[in-house]
């Protein structure tokens, strides 16, 4: 692997923009999936490790039994960030298999979903989970906003303090 820089990372990241329609986002991903983790780490790239705080801070559960859905999960930063603050259960769901292949090597996940969220529903149960997660990927052309209902849905009931959608 050459050494990349950090302008180069931002023009790949740039590029990623100029594609909205939802397979070039995947192959997007498929093909950057090998460089993800390196060039996020060139890029500082803390939004990962600033959510596990942010989720560990206002969790009052026990963190051991909690089963979190990583929602865009990619290679699994941010169930890396969790796991350093005592959750052990995950299931991971992207849209990418380069992705998940990434996410899966990491040992980290009992279960990873493909899934296109805002084209597909979550390959998941109501009620299934004690936390759900999405860091990095809520935005147009990405994950649209239009799944925070469902993402709530699959919230086990009781779990939080949030309003009802």
């Amino acid at each position: 692997m050459s050494h990349r820089t950090f302008e180069d990372v931002k023009d790949v990241i740039l590029s990623a923009h100029k594609n909205t329609e939802a397979g070039d986002k995947v192959n997007f991903y498929n093909t950057w999936a090998e460089n993800y983790d390196q060039d996020v780490s060139l890029l500082d790239y803390r939004a990962p490790s600033l959510a596990a705080n942010c989720l560990s801070s206002s969790f009052d559960g026990d963190r051991d039994t909690a089963v979190v859905l990583d929602v865009a999960c990619g290679t699994g930063l941010v169930a890396a960030q969790l796991k350093r603050r005592g959750f052990t259960h995950f299931v991971g769901v992207d849209g990418s298999k380069g992705m998940l292949r990434l996410a899966s090597k990491t040992g980290l996940y009992q279960d990873l979903r493909q899934c296109m969220l805002g084209d597909e529903s979550l390959p998941v149960q109501a009620g299934q989970f004690d936390v759900v997660i999405i860091v990095g990927a809520l935005s147009d052309g990405q994950v649209p906003v239009s799944v925070i209902r469902e993402l709530c849905q699959v919230t086990k009931p009781d779990t939080n303090d949030w309003p009802a959608l």
